[in-house]
């Protein structure tokens, strides 16, 4: 599914936040309700599949009366108890009329409340046997209180979706028949679909029948004979003609049948130009297509798709002749391997649908644009994730046991993106792919866990999973690795090289274990060899050995074909005139050259989303380094004349930019220092030649860094009390106290509202301790460990407010 409403962009209040939700597309984003549930919440299982097999749902629906937008059904469902004595049969139906209740043929007890149809058995039905209920119902179905979700009437088209964002639990075929309404329970369906002459009925599955009525009125029949939940099944009705086609198949040609409005049809085959790129891409990552047809109904629905299976709910406005939206087309054709094939077990796994149907619109763009687009549609999801999904979504969340408030938020859409790419990264494109198609291939047409998912993969890659999905899949946060310091040595006829590697974190509670991490390594001429090794725990050493005539210049960097991503932004480019300033984007800083330039000056900057080392480094008592820093690299001269531009900025929310280093000091940015080192292991400085802009105030938190000469090597910002004296209240703090303060062994955080996070910083600025997850006004810290001195305690909520304290350890 994918969803666009760009209203949510006014409600979320952060310009540039890209949050997919069940359908959205680049700048549409779903945030509402996010924090209305705790972390901890898991939906109950609904034990009814357990018990009962529905093996097949026949529905009769009057799809005529246009003027007051109401339906008439009768609903057949045939179903087999797994085990002896069941004794009622509970069916979902919401808000619509039941006139009877019948199985088979007779009439029993039962009671409908308006979502549940309580069916009570004259005797216990026998395991085994197959039965009937036969449910005649009527009236006006509901749209879910999102507005996203439910049954529509819209322009002379009726037409369902098959997901409510509001609705507990999400499945939202009862909006429109009885069913079982959950992710596991699946079964075949009739539909009959009457309407008036003009209307074109269009369902699951292949169509068996069209008879014109006497009453100016025309039926139509779909089967479907394969199993699908019943948030899968649909019916729109409306002015439609049936586009078909064909495009190849990796088991045999695969029917197409779009169901479009006669005015778009020369639109639809330009914006559906690359169908048959995707269909390919798709079956070589994921195996064979499996279903009766590729198909599609164009909606005047303009707020996403839905993925029904093999007849898409599509949105009109996305049918425009051009491909601007095609990876919409793509998202949702993916659905049919991840969702409709394998659908995932419960909400709380949503990513196994969503963040691989995501994932798989980057599959489509390098299957159709090449590597290159791969590589920077994955970088740019990655660094959205990075800096604003926590944000919005209360904290760093693992994709696996997200709570039902974000179900199809940007965890679950974007950051379960992010893991399938580094799935991809760590098993290599050959194993990937032979483990994905296996998956597919054993889940065909059931659910599935991401515990279940795990062992399906070690099973058929032979590779133990077990280390990914506690890192990637089951944990929260990101990782991020550096270089401290390397060796090249000749031992007999070959080159060693031993890189020491540092591994980082941002906002995860572990450091990752068995990761394969591949190293860049330059030669002479100035090509690049690439080597992979295992990481494990903060520091880790890898060995390589080279032929003996390899002329390593000893360059080396990490990750640059983003084979895994990790908590930075990179960016290289060629500076070929001075006197013009080039924004490094998405690194965040503008470098200028003002000596002449005579040869083209490559430079390499990286950006880090995590804590500088500051082992070995005595900051002035009070200051602080902020949670990220800069490495700058490159092909030109030591002390080259030029700016390099860096912002300041406090202003964000959470753990966002500078904004921690300005709450645990002041809003005042007198003290604000630019500090540098050559490289890893060397002692933080200020750096020599630099200027302060505050960009007009002194106090909003942002401002700029300008140096008068380019050096190599790391760049950091500082920052410590305000010396100028101010009166300003802190304006994040939402309030709180510690005691006893001083103390010794423990002390008591408390404030008014509940908080989710405590970092604590010693006087040097060095982040000693950091507590995640949490839901509480209450914390009893331990300081026992803690040396004598002073700490800073910063505490965030969920609301992205903070408090700061000074603790004195006795």
């Amino acid at each position: 599914m994918k969803k666009i409403l760009y209203l949510f962009l006014l409600i979320c209040g952060n310009s540039g936040l890209q949050l997919p939700a069940q359908k959205m597309i680049q700048n549409g984003a779903w945030c509402a309700h996010y924090n209305t549930l705790p972390s901890a919440f898991i939906a109950p299982y609904d034990t009814r599949s357990d018990s009962i097999d529905i093996i097949r749902t026949r529905l009769d629906l009057d799809i005529t009366d246009f003027t007051n937008s109401r339906i008439k059904g009768v609903a057949t469902l045939e179903f087999v108890p797994k085990v002896t004595g069941v004794k009622a049969l509970r069916l979902d139906l919401l808000k619509l009329t039941v006139d009877s209740v019948l199985v088979n043929g007779q009439s029993i007890n039962w009671s409908y409340n308006a979502q549940v149809i309580d069916i009570q058995f004259i005797t216990p039905v026998n395991q085994g046997q197959i039965y009937n209920v036969r449910i005649v119902y009527a009236g006006k179905p509901q749209i879910d209180a999102s507005n996203w979700g439910g049954f529509y009437w819209q322009s002379g088209f009726a037409y369902n979706l098959g997901v409510g964002f509001d609705a507990d639990p999400h499945n939202y075929g009862r909006a429109w028949f009885p069913c079982f309404d959950n992710f596991v329970e699946r079964c075949s369906f009739i539909m009959n679909i009457t309407t008036p002459i003009d209307k074109y009925a269009f369902c699951n599955g292949v169509l068996e029948g069209d008879a014109v009525l006497p009453n100016n009125k025309r039926v139509r029949t779909w089967a479907m004979d394969d199993p699908i939940p019943s948030y899968l099944a649909c019916v729109a009705v409306g002015p439609f003609v049936s586009y078909e086609r064909t495009v190849p198949g990796e088991l045999n040609p695969i029917p197409v049948q779009i169901a479009v409005p006669a005015a778009d049809t020369n639109k639809l085959k330009g914006s559906f130009l690359h169908l048959p790129e995707a269909v390919a891409a798709f079956e070589h990552w994921y195996g064979p297509y499996r279903w009766d047809k590729v198909g599609y109904s164009i909606v005047p629905f303009n707020a996403g798709a839905m993925e029904h299976a093999t007849n898409i709910a599509y949105m009109r406005s996305a049918v425009d002749g051009t491909v601007n939206s095609e990876t919409l087309m793509a998202h949702e054709l993916s659905h049919h391997w991840w969702g409709d094939l394998a659908t995932c077990s419960t909400a709380e796994d949503m990513w196994l649908n969503e963040g691989w149907a995501s994932f798989s619109e980057h599959l489509f763009l390098q299957w159709v644009y090449g590597q290159d687009r791969y590589i920077q549609t994955v970088e740019s999801n990655f660094l959205n994730v990075l800096q604003t999904t926590h944000v919005n979504e209360g904290g760093y969340r693992a994709v696996s046991g997200i709570p039902h408030s974000i179900t199809y938020g940007s965890h679950v859409y974007n950051k379960g993106a992010v893991v399938a790419h580094n799935l991809r990264g760590y098993l290599g494109d050959s194993l990937f792919r032979i483990g994905l198609r296996s998956v597919m291939d054993q889940t065909q047409m059931q659910d599935f866990s991401s515990e279940e998912f795990r062992d399906k993969l070690t099973n058929a890659t032979g590779v133990d999973m077990t280390a990914f999905f506690d890192n990637w899949v089951f944990a929260p946060g990101f990782i991020d690795f550096t270089i401290d310091s390397s060796k090249i040595a000749a031992t007999g006829n070959d080159i060693k090289a031993s890189v020491y590697v540092k591994q980082r974190l941002r906002g995860a509670p572990n450091y990752y274990t068995n990761v394969p991490l591949e190293l860049t390594f330059e030669l002479a001429d100035g090509t690049l060899m690439y080597r992979q090794g295992m990481v494990s725990g903060i520091q880790a050493k890898v060995d390589f050995d080279f032929p003996a005539n390899t002329q390593l210049t000893g360059k080396i960097w990490v990750n640059t074909r983003t084979k895994l991503t990790q908590a930075r932004a990179v960016a290289e480019k060629t500076i070929t005139n001075n006197i013009v300033s080039v924004a490094f984007t998405p690194a965040k800083l503008d470098i200028k050259v003002t000596s002449p330039v005579t040869d083209p000056l490559k430079f390499r900057v990286e950006h880090h989303f995590s804590m500088p080392d500051i082992d070995g480094t005595a900051l002035l008592p009070g200051y602080q380094l902020s949670n990220r820093f800069w490495i700058v690299d490159g092909n030109f001269q030591d002390n080259l004349q030029g700016i390099i531009t860096f912002n300041y900025d406090g202003r964000g929310q959470l753990d966002q930019l500078d904004r921690e280093l300005f709450l645990s000091t002041s809003s005042k940015e007198d003290s604000i220092r630019l500090m540098y080192r050559i490289g890893p292991g060397e002692t933080w400085m200020e750096h020599p030649a630099y200027t302060k802009n505050y960009t007009g105030s002194t106090t909003d938190r942002f401002g700029q860094l300008r140096t008068s000469v380019i050096l190599r090597g790391e760049y950091a910002i500082a920052k410590g009390p305000s010396t100028v004296s101010t009166d300003e209240p802190n304006d994040f703090d939402f309030g709180g106290s510690l005691s006893p303060n001083p103390a010794q062994s423990m002390v008591k955080i408390s404030t008014k509202t509940p908080f989710g996070q405590i970092r604590i910083f010693d006087i040097t600025g060095r982040l000693v301790q950091e507590i995640d997850h949490l839901d509480s006004t209450n914390y009893v810290l331990d300081i026992q460990d803690f040396t004598s001195g002073n700490y800073t305690i910063l505490i965030n909520n969920k609301k992205g407010k903070s408090a700061v304290f000074t603790l004195i350890k006795a």
